[in-house]
């Protein structure tokens, strides 16, 4: 009888172990997942590179010194695997310091909260001012960590120029050049209980077959022929006001431009064909149109 009691103890344990660690993996997915939206999301970002090239202007900073950070704003954008994309000139600094040493970050900051991802915190009035005030360091940010590369490829430059229109007056420039930075690892700060240091493919996304040959023209056939349809589901289910056009779509969400902003709508899960992108703007539609 002993025994018996002594054997369920152990199997009690042992379903109370596989538990918190299959709840421990589904909270590790979600992080990665809302940890790619937060990087996916971004427009911008500050690239740190090594500074390696010494000139008239710069060589004093070099004494005595074996390594220097220098840290610059970029415009971003995103491969289908979530790697980002840069656009830089053969004259720039930091693509200089790349051409000696390719090891970089990348630095995103929160552009649109998603708060169901991401704890939000009450805003605190200060003793001084007596306005209501949100801390920034309360939001998250991510430090994505390297090797970048000059791409270049057709498809990566397109997806780049349409989160950024104003690019295509000097994308084509023969000193200009994409570059993907492929993801090794990435530090999340974000917010209560929210911190992480992540494995290589961690924030790797899925990749559909063929996707850059569908991409261009299912965003081209939504922005000609359906562009009521889209602001319809932009004002009543996304709460955003004004003209949007969709410039980018992935296998877990699309991105919106407008005049002086992007927005990025999240798929209820990720897509596994291209037909689901079809699927996901008719349901978009129809909710909207009972909202």
């Amino acid at each position: 009888m002993a025994d018996i009691f002594h054997l369920k103890d152990k199997i009690i344990i042992i379903n109370n172990i596989l538990y918190h660690l299959l709840k421990y993996i589904v909270k590790e997915k979600n992080l990665n997942f809302a940890t790619r939206q937060l990087i996916r999301s971004s427009t911008k970002g500050y690239l740190a590179t090594e500074l390696t090239v010494k000139n008239d202007y710069n060589s004093l900073l070099f004494k005595n010194k074996k390594s220097i950070p220098y840290c610059t704003f970029v415009m971003v954008a995103f491969d289908y695997d979530c790697s980002p994309l840069i656009l830089l000139s053969n004259l720039s600094e930091h693509t200089k310091n790349i051409l000696k040493n390719n090891n970089v970050s990348i630095m995103f900051y929160e552009e649109q909260q998603f708060l169901n991802y991401f704890p939000k915190f009450k805003k605190l009035k200060t003793q001084e001012t007596k306005l209501s005030y949100e801390d920034p360091m309360s939001r998250p940010r991510v430090t994505v960590i390297g090797n970048i590369e000059k791409s270049n490829l057709e498809y990566q430059k397109k997806r780049f120029i349409l989160r950024h229109p104003e690019s295509q007056l000097y994308a084509s420039f023969a000193d200009m050049n994409i570059y993907k930075l492929h993801i090794k690892s990435a530090h999340l700060t974000g917010g209560f209980a929210k911190v992480k240091w992540f494995k290589t493919n961690e924030l790797n996304s899925t990749i559909l077959d063929n996707f850059s040959e569908n991409e261009f023209s299912i965003l081209e056939h939504m922005n000609e022929q359906h562009q009521e349809s889209i602001n319809l589901y932009t004002k009543k289910l996304f709460n955003i006001n004004g003209t949007w056009k969709i410039v980018g779509i992935d296998s877990e969400g699309f991105d919106l431009r407008s005049s002086k902003s992007v927005f990025r709508y999240i798929f209820d899960r990720p897509i596994k064909q291209i037909q689901d992108i079809k699927m996901n703007f008719i349901k978009l539609h129809k909710k909207a149109a009972n909202f």
